[in-house]
């Protein structure tokens, strides 16, 4: 009988990948169980974060007899840490009778960081660990960097003409790209956990910000809004279209007797003597305690151009049209005063792919010089 155990572990991956941006501050994870090359189950991390994906597909397992001497592959090492029923997913799967493991990602939250491994092996289950980790890592981008580095996965996307620009010179930009770029784009906001935008985009375009796919209208985004200078008023768009969603206001000013009357609005006042640098390193931490994983940018030049300065930016997104807009147009990016080709930036291009008569092309930042 065929071995399939990359088979099992890509479906697996693809239950971590169908619940990015949904889990909360837990990790999307995947699970599959397959006993003598039959798939038995699968589950992935419930909507924010609990049930694990383990115990779904445990669950979903009627007679537990079955799991006796079966497989299961999973993208991210089992928590050791007890649930509300005073079990790990580690201790589920050792009571079940399951005698082999297959682990993509060691998990670096360090309640569990290799224990549930030597916890398998000291019970005698086999254990593959980093097995098609690379695979795997795309999906725990956010979540490694909000454990490792106290900030979340910044990704910054941008929608321009062929020519680079993202808007005329009269600042309209509807519609640069074409609607299946659109669409695209309400599904990379599915995956992360919130949007970034300042009062100056808001004013400008008036966006919602939030998904409206059909059936995923749930899965948009939290909201996170610069307003140093306390801009805004209750009558746009993304105030009236997010009321189910959380809405962060990052000021620089006092904000508490400001759009009082909208109750998931919380509001953070930032040190007005913060560099740019210190400002955006407080609201990525601030951002990481409360379980933000991954943040999307869709904001306009002046912002993308401070980020990109700052090397803050993770991954770019970029849709572009076939359009051309000339030199009057608005640019993406703004001067970064650049002396020597040796300072430039690098993203390496990571995935690209043909959307009608426009482009996306995805880039993850290098460290190449």
């Amino acid at each position: 009988m065929p071995n399939d155990d990359k088979k099992w572990m890509n479906l697996a991956l693809l239950e971590a990948f169908r619940s990015k941006g949904s889990t909360g501050q837990n990790p999307p994870v995947g699970c599959v169980i397959v006993k003598n090359n039959i798939f038995i189950s699968s589950g992935r991390t419930s909507f924010s974060g609990r049930p694990h994906a383990e115990e779904n597909a445990l669950n979903k397992v009627l007679d537990k007899k079955v799991l006796l001497n079966a497989s299961i592959y999973v993208t991210l090492e089992p928590c050791s840490h007890k649930n509300t029923n005073g079990k790990s997913c580690a201790d589920l799967i050792i009571e079940s009778g399951i005698s082999e493991v297959f682990i993509s990602c060691v998990d670096p939250d360090p309640r569990t960081n290799g224990k549930s491994i030597n916890l398998f092996k000291k019970n005698n289950i086999k254990v593959h660990s980093k097995y098609m980790e690379k695979d795997a890592l795309d999906i725990y981008d956010g979540f490694f960097s909000r454990l490792h580095n106290n900030k979340p996965f910044v990704t910054l996307k941008i929608a321009c003409s062929l020519d680079g620009k993202i808007a005329l010179k009269n600042k309209k930009s509807k519609w640069i790209t074409n609607e299946l770029s659109r669409r695209s784009t309400h599904f990379i906001r599915a995956q992360n956990d919130a949007i970034l935008t300042s009062s100056s985009t808001i004013i400008t375009d008036n966006p919602m910000l939030n998904c409206r796919l059909e059936g995923m209208e749930n899965r948009s985004p939290a909201i996170v809004i610069l307003d140093r200078y306390l801009k805004l008023n209750s009558s746009y768009k993304i105030f009236q279209d997010n009321i189910n969603n959380d809405i962060y206001l990052y000021s620089l000013n006092d904000s508490s007797n400001h759009l009082n009357k909208l109750s998931n609005i919380k509001k953070i006042m930032v040190n007005k003597d913060l560099n740019n640098k210190e400002f955006f390193n407080f609201i990525f931490r601030d951002l990481c305690n409360k379980g933000i994983n991954n943040l999307l940018i869709e904001s306009g030049s002046k912002l993308s151009t401070i980020l990109l300065s700052l090397n803050m930016v993770d991954k770019l997104i970029i849709f572009r049209s076939g359009k051309i807009i000339g030199n009057d147009g608005l640019p993406f990016i703004n001067d970064l005063n650049h002396k020597d080709i040796e300072q430039l930036k690098k993203y390496q291009i990571s995935f690209l792919r043909i959307l009608d008569d426009d482009v996306l092309e995805i880039r993850n930042h290098s460290n190449e010089a």
